[in-house]
This record gives C-alpha cells, sequence and structure tokens, in this order.
C-alpha cells in the first residue's frame, strides 16, 4: 500500500473510532437512561406516558397480531394495508432473521397532522407525520401532510414505522445510535431509493461522502432528513450490513445488542472486522454500486439505446417515403390495369368459332364444316 492509502485508511480508521466511541458514550446501560433518540422513534412513551384512548368514531381492523384504528375518512386509502400487513411483518422478519413483531401491534391513523399530535403519548410528535413508541408497540400516522412538506405515501410511512417498532423489539429496547435506527426503518420501508441512489452516485463522484461519525449528529432532528445525504447513507450501511450474504451476521449483532452489548462492540464481533474496516468495505461497495464506472455504463447503455431507438424510427420513416422498386412498380401498374379493365361480354375464340359455323351453315356455304374467322374485312378458312 502508497503512503497516501496508508493515511487514507488510517483517517477513515480514526473517523470510525471516533464514530464507535459515539456509540459507546450515546449507549448506557439501560437503567442510567437512554441515549438521543431518532425524532421519529422517541423515548418519551418509555417514562410512562400512556397512549390516549381512541377517538369514538374511530373504525377498527383486528388483524390478530395488529389493531389498527383509522378515521372513517381515511377508509379507501388505509383498506388497502389490511392485506398488506401480513407480507410487511414477513419481510422484517427476512431482515431481522428472526419472527418479527410477536407481541400486538397498535396503529392508529388520524386524518390530519393536528389529531395525529392528540393522539400521540405526551404530544411528541414534533414535525413528523409516522411516530413509534416502541415501549407501548405503538404507531401514528396521519394521512395528510403537515404545511409545506410533501404528502406522506401511507403504506410506506406504515412500514416505517413498523420498522422502527420490531428492531426496538429485536434488541429488547436497547439504545442504538440514530443513524442505525433511522437506517433500517428507511431502508426496510424502501424509502426514496431512487432519491436515494442518486445522491450517493454524486456524493460518490465527487468524494463528498460524509464519514460515519458525522452521521449521529447530522440526524439529530428531522428537517430534511428523508432527503438528506446522511439519511441515505445511514439506509445504506444498513443496506450492507443486513445484505442476503451478511444476514446472519447481522441477526448474530442484534442478538449481541439484546444481550446488553453495545451496537459498535456487537457489529465488530458479529462481523469479525475493526470499525474502520467494516467502513472501508462499505465504501468500496458504494463505489461499486454508485460510482463512476456504474453511472458511465448506465449513461452510455441509455445513450446507446436511444441513438438506436431514433435510427430505427428513421428507417422506418425512410421506408414509408420511398416509392417502391421500378420492377415492383410495373408489375403493381399491370395489376391495376388488369383490375380497372372493364370485363365486357366479349366472346371467347372458340365462341366465335362456332358462331361463325353456324352463319356459314345457314348461307348454304359448301365448307359449312369448316371453320372460318374474319380479320381486316376478309374471310379465312382454318385449316
Amino acid at each position: 500500500m502508497t503512503r497516501s492509502g496508508r493515511r487514507s485508511s488510517a483517517a477513515l480508521g480514526l473517523r470510525l473510532a471516533a464514530l464507535l466511541c459515539l456509540t459507546l458514550v450515546a449507549a448506557p446501560s439501560r437503567a442510567a437512561g437512554a441515549a438521543p433518540r431518532v425524532y421519529d422513534a422517541p423515548a418519551a412513551a418509555e417514562s410512562g406516558a400512556a397512549a390516549p384512548s381512541v377517538p369514538p368514531e374511530y373504525l377498527t381492523q383486528d388483524l390478530g397480531w395488529i389493531e389498527l384504528a383509522y378515521h372513517p375518512s381515511t377508509r379507501e386509502r388505509v383498506r388497502p394495508l389490511f392485506s398488506r400487513a401480513d407480507a410487511v411483518r414477513a419481510e422484517l422478519g427476512a431482515l431481522l432473521g428472526r419472527e418479527a413483531l410477536v407481541a400486538p401491534v397498535k396503529v392508529r391513523i388520524a386524518a390530519s397532522p393536528a389529531e395525529l399530535d392528540r393522539l400521540v403519548p405526551g404530544g411528541v410528535a414534533g414535525p413528523a407525520t409516522a411516530v413509534s413508541f416502541g415501549a407501548l408497540r405503538l404507531a401514528v400516522l396521519s394521512d395528510a401532510p403537515r404545511l409545506g412538506v410533501d404528502a406522506p405515501d401511507l403504506e410506506s410511512a406504515f412500514r416505517h414505522a413498523l420498522a422502527h417498532l420490531a428492531l426496538d423489539e429485536a434488541t429488547g429496547g436497547a439504545s442504538i445510535p440514530r443513524w442505525f435506527h433511522e437506517g433500517f426503518a428507511a431502508h426496510a420501508a424502501g424509502d426514496g431509493v431512487a432519491r436515494r441512489a442518486q445522491r450517493l452516485s454524486i456524493a460518490a463522484l465527487r468524494g463528498q461522502l460524509l464519514p460515519l461519525d458525522e452521521l449521529e449528529a447530522s440526524l439529530s432532528g428531522a428537517g430534511d432528513a428523508a432527503g438528506s445525504l446522511a439519511h441515505a447513507q445511514a439506509a445504506d450501511v444498513v443496506r450492507y450490513l443486513v445484505d442476503v450474504e451478511r444476514r446472519q451476521r447481522f441477526t448474530r449483532a442484534l442478538e449481541q445488542v439484546r444481550a446488553g452489548a453495545p451496537l459498535a462492540t456487537a457489529l465488530e464481533a458479529a462481523y469479525a472486522s475493526t470499525g474502520s474496516e467494516l467502513e472501508l468495505a462499505w465504501r468500496a461497495d458504494v463505489a461499486r454500486r454508485y460510482g463512476f464506472v456504474p453511472v458511465l455504463a448506465g449513461s452510455l447503455l441509455l445513450i446507446a439505446l436511444l441513438v438506436a431507438g431514433r435510427l430505427a424510427v428513421q428507417r422506418l420513416r425512410a421506408r414509408r417515403s420511398l416509392p417502391p422498386p421500378a420492377p415492383r412498380r410495373r408489375l403493381r401498374a399491370a395489376r391495376e390495369a388488369v383490375e380497372m379493365r372493364p370485363r365486357s361480354s366479349r366472346p371467347s375464340t372458340a365462341q366465335l368459332v362456332a358462331t361463325l359455323g353456324a352463319r356459314h351453315r345457314s348461307d348454304g356455304d359448301g365448307d359449312a364444316d369448316v371453320p372460318k374467322v374474319e380479320h381486316n374485312g376478309q374471310w379465312h378458312t382454318l385449316h
């Protein structure tokens, strides 16, 4: 390795070491108190606050493991969730490597953000339109956006909220860094995959990927978190850790966290890698997936397809505008002439011969049995 390469690796190692230190500091024992939580999965409900009662006008659908209560005006948008809830639960279980959401879950779907604020424990929704409370196994969603925010995708918000609950359940409510909690929920819900890939691609091309030790501070509040580079990186780091070939290691790491190990320690033990090695491996994966070569190859392929399509259209137009070849024109003209010729009752040769023979027999011609024809005013005997 070159000197500059060793310096780069050392710098990355120091950055991840700082992240791991922050994780250790931010993960005290459960008895000592909780570390800062991600804004849409707050810990306020874990202090003993109870969930407000469901308004009497709400409709309820009980699917056994999950109970959905929703405002009547949201019925048409909520009903598709009834048939998809089991699939969401199964997908979360596959990601976690264990059965997900074993204990009953309650979901409340409000018609507006103001109504959502009345349904969350202690009114701690803040700027969020979907909030999860792990200790209460409760998720509260709004079917309408807050002022100045895009309308929420209800199914995506539903998946995101359940992912927070499933991760809390899998880790036993352990204190987990915000970037990991939000990254898992965003990856599990498939939040803005195309936009996330675009941000990571641009950042990788420009060498602007954030050091992992900056993710925690970048996700301290809502803001534009869902569209930020930090949010995209958090989701992609989890995507790398939970990828199929590393799924069992991810599950072992969560089991160690559930047993009381800090996340950083659990990740190092499960993946048999130091923090710096994990960061370098993730960066290498980002370069392959979103870096210059994939982007260039994709762009060239797109350009080639566009050029080929345009040439095909031009050839088709040229064929339609050119006249047919000369032999084909003559053949077509002859066919049209035959078709346009009037079908008169002109007698055939056999009919002419029969008629002329009959005429000569009636005139007493001695050669009556010999057929004759008229041509240019003269009669000719056919021999």
